[in-house]
């Protein structure tokens, strides 16, 4: 068997033709390749051409000439047959050398007759096959392509075994190609391939076949011709890339085989694509250059921008060559196409592919180390996964679901967390770490950001954002310490403070080196760790430069607060008041630290006051006045100055203090302590009306209980009376009679005082008023009547009665006199029941001075009528007459009063004797002087009593 270059050099021979003593050869070939290729799309180009012959020489054209001047001689049939083929063949060589004109055509004519002629002449003749071969010639030369094909069959069938017959075999299916019946095309490629070795036209053949296949939409078995084609040409080895391999073949056949190849992927796109190719292969086996094809598919569809296909071709090589070397380079075909499409959620999820499946971890390396391109590849696809998701993230809307944005931070945390376990000695890994801090930070990892920000601080040597990574992980941990519950809090801020602390010593020109400790002084107070905050707050206030003045405002308010956490009251003092001087005037946490400084003063005033010390313990609550006068506990302080300076008796230092303290805290919670404390400071420094006055503020507060408001009361009431002060005394017994009747006792006492200021007044209505007060409270006292009550009622009752009768006294009986005696009579009548009233307690100095002023009113009442105004008109009888009338009225008035005085002499029997019996004695004496007038007092009188 010859080679198959060698086969290709090989060319049949139509037949030789000879004119006259020279020789022609004329060459029969099969159609180039070139000719017969393209696009195969479109099948209306696939035409079986007309071959062009070499320039035929003059002589030729002369030998045809002869040839017919011949047959004009009419030779005999042997000589004339051989000079009509000659002829026949000269002319379509010559006219194949010229190309299609009128005059060609007329001499393909002119042929195709003399060949009809020689196969009527000898329709069985052994060379017919070369008659019929030339005849089909002419006929597609001529156009006439039908023609052509029945001819090229009738070849064929007549002369199987012609040397001829694989040519036209082939000829006959190109030109059927040409014409579209490409199962009649397939049929006769078919005859042609089965011949193998013994034609030439065995590749042209098994090439077209493959073509008759697919337009016929047998796809598969295309595929499968087009394979066999592949397999013999494509060099050997390892193929991936169509155009590597493809520039292996040999000039001559790599249009064919490339065209093969593009077949094969149009067949396979048809079918379904890779998945196609998979199903190929599973059922007819792999082939040696199966890399290639995928690759090949995957090509095509991209050139046609039908991504999805080109992927779908590439992963399906991975979906059955998963353990394949190649498989990586797949995938990042896939993640390349998908690129090129612009199709980003797909790059990034076959990038993820890449990543996990190729990843040194996975199933896919079966304990191998990963080879150098596949990790370079997944360097750059896990970087670009982890900045997606982390972009992602940060681009979210505002009103995005803060679950899903964790989520896609955590996502690029944990692509930055493998690209630094894979990849130790990345030049940029540093970064790689700080960008993994802020993807745990933004995805809720707090404690794990600060130690990637930690670790990327610290950890990498050289990195220019070190000081940066370090102050991240500050803050890290601080949040972390606002993030945890009340349990874990100590345990993170003790971390964040440590964190504070090392990028203070670990970067002593940090920017915010002086922030962070401000910080951790927090902290450490938070902690109850004082003398720690203290030694730290000092670092930030002997900083050089100095901090400026917020921090430095912080780290004096922390050292305050600690020095105070420790009793140390003096140093929180001081803190506090270099602390109040850095903060602005109109700050509003002015006031707060102002009420520090004062809290600070205030405990050492208590300090000085539980060690006995009073006098310092005034002086430090009172300077709280001066240092802090708008503080809060300013009051609280005043009142304990005031009342260690009552402690030590210094009454009016004590006065002026609560003195102030009214005036400055009015209403407030202590004011009635402080009045409380106010009057007996007054009290004791001798000022009874100004007590009274505090007392009178207790008395009428609502706050105070009912015994503490009616015995303020009181004592305002006897602190106005020691003081003189008259109506104020009075005003202050009235309300307390008003309000407190009860214990009667004190009431009575009260009232009594009311009668004396009354009296000293001069006010008759109230001296009645408050008089018949004290009788009335004697008589509603009940179980609590006293002979004290009983007493100022008797006292009273005397007084009202003597009143009364000053008041009988007073009234004239003027004529007329019966409109003058009713009222005197009337006054009378008061002025009897009050002194009987008076007589009637059975008090002997009350009711002996009773009895005195009633006889009084009767002998007056007497004397009246005597001394009433006579009527003007009545003359001298009359007048005696009416003389003698009044008289008769008032002589019983006179014996009563009589009667009533002699009562009272009836008491010395009773060993009574006071200075109204001894009134009444004289007043006998001057009305009955026989009676009474001559004898001494003693037992003559009692004898004149009997």
């Amino acid at each position: 068997m010859t080679s198959n270059r060698s086969r290709r050099l090989l060319l049949p021979l139509a037949g030789l033709l000879l004119a006259g003593c020279g020789s022609s050869v004329i060459k029969e070939s099969s159609p180039p390749i070139s000719k017969t290729i393209g696009k195969m799309d479109r099948p209306s180009e696939e035409v079986l051409p007309i071959i062009r012959s070499e320039p035929v020489a003059r002589d030729a054209e002369a030998a045809a000439e002869n040839y017919r001047r011949l047959l004009e001689l009419a030779p005999d049939v042997e000589t004339r047959n051989e000079a009509q083929r000659r002829l026949a063949d000269l002319q379509v060589q010559i006219q194949d050398s010229r190309g299609a004109t009128e005059e060609s055509e007329k001499s393909l004519q002119e042929a195709i007759s003399l060949y009809n002629k020689l196969l009527y002449a000898d329709p069985n003749s052994d060379d017919n096959d070369r008659i019929f071969y030339q005849l089909a010639r002419a006929q597609q030369n001529i156009g006439e392509t039908e023609a052509a094909i029945d001819t090229l069959k009738r070849l064929t069938d007549r002369h199987p075994n012609s040397d001829l017959a694989g040519d036209a075999r082939f000829r006959r299916a190109e030109l059927l190609f040409y014409l579209g019946r490409y199962a009649e095309a397939e049929s006769d490629y078919r005859v042609v391939m089965d011949l193998k070795d013994a034609t030439p036209f065995f590749e042209p053949a098994q090439y077209k076949y493959g073509w008759t296949q697919y337009k016929q939409s047998k796809y598969e078995d295309a595929v499968g011709t087009f394979f066999d084609i592949l397999d013999r040409e494509l060099p050997t080895g390892e193929l991936l890339e169509p155009e590597p391999a493809l520039a292996q073949v040999d000039v001559a056949d790599a249009d064919m085989v490339r065209d093969s190849l593009r077949v094969i992927t149009l067949a396979l796109a048809t079918l379904g694509g890779g998945p196609a190719l998979n199903d190929y292969l599973q059922a007819h086996g792999d082939v040696r250059f199966h890399p290639l094809l995928y690759v090949a598919l995957g090509e095509a569809m991209r050139d046609k921008e039908r991504y999805t296909d080109a992927a779908g071709a590439y992963a399906a090589f991975i979906s059955r060559y998963g353990s394949s070397p190649l498989a990586p380079g797949f995938q990042s075909r896939i993640i390349a196409v998908y690129e090129d499409a612009g199709f980003g959620d797909l790059v990034i999820e076959e990038k993820q592919r890449y990543a996990t499946v190729y990843d040194p971890d996975a199933a896919y390396w079966a304990g191998a180390a990963p080879t150098d391109a596949v990790m370079a590849e997944l360097r750059t696809h896990m970087d670009d996964l982890a900045r997606h998701h982390h972009a992602r993230a940060q681009q979210a809307a505002e009103d995005a679901d803060p679950t899903a944005r964790r989520a896609d931070f955590l996502v690029a945390a944990r692509w930055y967390r493998r690209i630094i376990e894979l990849f130790p000695q990345d030049e940029k890994l540093a970064e790689v770490n700080f960008l993994l801090g802020d993807a745990l930070l933004d995805g809720g990892r707090t404690l794990e950001a600060a130690q990637e920000y930690a670790r990327t601080g610290y950890d990498y040597e050289g990195f220019a954002r070190a000081g940066e990574a370090a102050y991240a992980s500050v803050l890290a941990y601080a949040r972390h310490a606002g993030e945890v519950d009340a349990a874990q809090r100590p345990q993170a801020l003790r971390t964040a403070v440590d964190a504070a602390i090392r990028l203070a010593d670990s970067f002593p020109a940090h920017e915010h080196k002086l922030a962070v400790l401000t910080q951790a002084t927090q902290d450490l107070y938070e902690l109850e760790a004082y003398d720690e905050a203290i030694t730290i707050a000092s670092r930030v206030l002997d900083a050089q430069p100095p901090a400026d003045a917020t921090l430095r405002r912080i780290a004096w308010s922390v050292t305050g607060d600690a020095h105070f956490a420790e009793d140390r009251f003096a140093e929180a003092e001081s803190a506090f008041s270099e602390e109040l001087r850095l903060t602005p005037a109109q700050a509003a946490e002015r006031a707060e630290i102002t009420e520090q400084l004062a809290i600070s003063v205030y405990r050492q005033g208590e300090a000085a006051r539980e060690a006995d010390d009073l006098k310092t313990a005034a002086f430090h609550f009172l300077r709280i006045g001066e240092l802090a006068p708008a503080s809060g506990i300013r009051a609280t302080a005043e009142y304990d100055g005031a009342a260690a300076l009552i402690a030590l008796e210094d009454w009016p230092a004590a006065a002026r203090v609560l003195e102030g303290f009214r005036q400055r805290f009015p209403g407030h919670a202590l004011e009635a302590d402080v009045d409380k404390k106010l009057a007996v400071a007054y009290q004791s420094d001798g000022r009874p009306l100004d007590a009274a006055r505090a007392y009178l503020r207790i008395a009428g507060r609502d706050s105070e209980s009912v015994d503490v408001r009616r015995e303020a009361a009181w004592l305002a009431a006897t602190l106005f009376d020691e003081g003189e002060a008259a109506d104020d005394a009075a005003g202050a017994y009235a309300r307390y009679v008003e309000t407190y009747p009860r214990p009667l006792e004190r009431a009575l006492e009260a009232r009594s005082r009311l009668v004396d200021y009354a009296r000293a007044s001069g006010n008759a209505t109230q001296l009645n008023f408050w008089l018949q007060a004290l009788v009335d409270a004697d008589s509603a006292a009940g179980t609590e009547r006293s002979n004290r009550s009983r007493s100022l009622a008797a006292e009273a009752s005397l007084e009202l009665g003597r009143m009364a009768a000053r008041d009988v006294a007073r009234l004239r009986l003027s004529l007329p006199i019966e409109n003058s005696l009713p009222r005197k009579q009337q006054a009378m009548q008061e002025a009897i029941r009050w002194l009987d009233r008076a007589a009637g307690y059975g008090f002997a100095e009350t009711t002996t001075a009773a009895t005195f002023e009633l006889g009084e009113v009767y002998r007056e009442f007497g004397r009246a009528l005597m001394s009433s105004e006579r009527p003007r008109d009545l003359d001298g009888l009359a007048l005696e007459q009416y003389e003698l009338l009044l008289e008769e009225q008032a002589y019983p008035f006179e014996e009563q009063a009589i009667e009533t005085h002699e009562a009272n002499l009836q008491r010395l029997r009773s060993d009574l004797y006071d200075e109204w019996i001894a009134r009444s004695a004289a007043t006998l004496a001057d009305m009955v002087p026989a009676r009474y007038g001559k004898r001494e007092q003693g037992e003559d009188r009692y004898e004149a009593l009997d």
